[in-house]
C-alpha cells in the first residue's frame, strides 16, 4: 500500500517539475521577451505586470506541489527504500523560489528611478501640477478661451500619463525577470534530471533484484 502511495507521489511530483520548467523556460524565452515589441510603454508595462504576477502564482503553485510531492515519497518510502534523490528533488524544488534573491545578486537589480508605489502616484501629481498651471492661465483669458484651453489641456493630460511611464524602466524589469526565470528553469531543469535518473534507478534496481530472486 505504501509502495502505491509513493509511485502516485513520485508521478506527481514528476509531473509537476516538468511543467514547472516548460512554463519557466517558455516564459523566459518566448511570452516575455514578445512584450518588448508592444507599441506602446504603458501598455507593455501593464501586460507585463500582470502576466508576471499570474505566472508567479503559478509557478508558486507547481513549485510547492513537486516538492511536497517528492518528500513525501521520501518520508513514506520503506527503510530500504529512502533514496536521497527525493529528498534533493525536493530541495530543488522549493529552491526555485529563492532565485527571486540570487537573481539581482548575479545580474543587479533592474534600474528604476522610483519605487513601484511611487511610480503609480508620480502621473497623479504631474496631473495636477499641470492642471494648477492651466488655470492660472485661464485666469487672464475670455471665458471662451479658458473652454478651449481645458479641452486641449484635458487631452495633453491623458498624453502625459501615457509618457510618464518610462520605457526603458519596463524592459530592464522585463529584463530581469527573464534572467530570473533562466534560472529558475536551469535549477528545476536539475531537479527533473535527477527525479528521472532517480526512478530509473528504482525500477533497475527492482528488476534486478526481482531477477536475483527467480534465479
Amino acid at each position: 500500500m505504501a509502495s502505491k502511495k509513493v509511485a502516485v507521489l513520485k508521478f506527481v511530483g514528476t509531473v509537476s517539475l516538468g511543467l514547472l520548467t516548460g512554463t519557466s523556460y517558455t516564459l523566459s524565452t518566448l511570452t516575455i521577451p514578445s512584450l518588448l515589441e508592444l507599441p506602446s510603454a504603458s501598455t507593455a508595462a501593464k501586460t507585463f505586470r500582470s502576466l508576471a504576477s499570474t505566472a508567479t502564482t503559478h509557478l508558486t503553485t507547481l513549485s510547492g506541489i513537486s516538492g511536497s510531492a517528492f518528500f513525501l515519497a521520501f518520508v513514506l518510502s520503506p527503510a530500504g527504500y529512502k533514496h536521497p534523490y527525493l529528498l534533493y528533488t525536493s530541495l530543488f524544488c522549493f529552491s526555485t523560489r529563492l532565485t527571486d534573491y540570487v537573481t539581482p545578486s548575479i545580474f543587479g537589480e533592474p534600474t528604476s528611478s522610483s519605487s513601484p508605489a511611487q511610480r503609480r502616484t508620480t502621473p497623479s501629481q504631474v496631473r495636477r501640477e499641470k492642471a494648477a498651471a492651466r488655470r492660472m492661465e485661464a485666469s487672464y483669458e475670455v471665458l471662451g478661451d479658458s473652454h478651449i484651453e481645458e479641452g486641449t489641456g484635458s487631452a495633453s493630460s491623458e498624453d502625459s500619463s501615457e509618457e510618464d511611464i518610462n520605457g526603458e524602466e519596463v524592459r530592464s524589469e522585463v529584463e530581469f525577470f527573464v534572467r530570473n526565470q533562466l534560472i529558475q528553469t536551469a535549477v528545476s531543469g536539475l531537479g527533473l534530471a535527477i527525479a528521472v535518473l532517480g526512478i530509473w534507478g528504482d525500477g533497475a534496481h527492482r528488476v534486478s533484484d526481482t531477477f536475483a530472486y527467480t534465479v
